[in-house]
C-alpha cells in the first residue's frame, strides 16, 4: 500500500506540474495571440481615425464651395439689380446729357459760339 500511495503522490505531481505546464503553454499562445488583435485594432483604429478627418476636411470644403456659390449667386443678383435700375433710369430720362448741354448752349451761347467760329474761320483763310 506504501508503493500505491507513492505513486499517486508522485502522479499528483506530475498532473499537477502538466496542468501548469499546460496553463503557462495556453497563457503565453493566448498572450501573443491577444497581441497580435490589438495591433490589428491600433491599425484599424488608426484607419478609421484618418478617414474621419479625412471626410470632416471634405465636408469643410464642400460647405465652403456652398457659401461660396450662395456668395457669388448673392452677388450676381445685386449686379443684375444695378443693370436694371440704370435702364429703368434711362427709359424715364432718356438723354440727360443732351439736356445739359441745350440748358448750358441755349440761345444766348449758340449765338455768341457761332460768332467765334466765324471769326476763327475767316481769320484763318485770311492768314493763308
Amino acid at each position: 500500500m506504501a508503493e500505491t500511495e507513492t505513486r499517486r503522490a508522485q502522479d499528483i505531481g506530475q498532473d499537477e506540474a502538466w496542468a501548469v505546464n499546460l496553463k503557462r503553454t495556453y497563457d503565453e499562445y493566448q498572450e501573443v495571440s491577444l497581441e497580435s488583435i490589438k495591433r490589428n485594432r491600433a491599425i484599424v483604429d488608426k484607419i478609421v481615425s484618418d478617414a474621419q478627418q479625412y471626410d470632416n476636411q471634405r465636408q469643410v470644403i464642400a460647405n465652403q464651395s456652398l457659401q461660396n456659390a450662395v456668395e457669388t449667386a448673392n452677388m450676381v443678383s445685386k449686379q443684375a439689380v444695378r443693370h436694371s435700375d440704370i435702364a429703368i433710369d434711362r427709359q424715364w430720362n432718356v438723354d440727360e446729357q443732351g439736356y445739359t448741354v441745350a440748358q448750358i448752349l441755349g440761345q444766348p451761347y449758340t449765338d455768341a459760339i457761332k460768332a467765334a467760329v466765324a471769326t476763327a474761320v475767316a481769320e484763318a483763310l485770311t492768314k493763308k
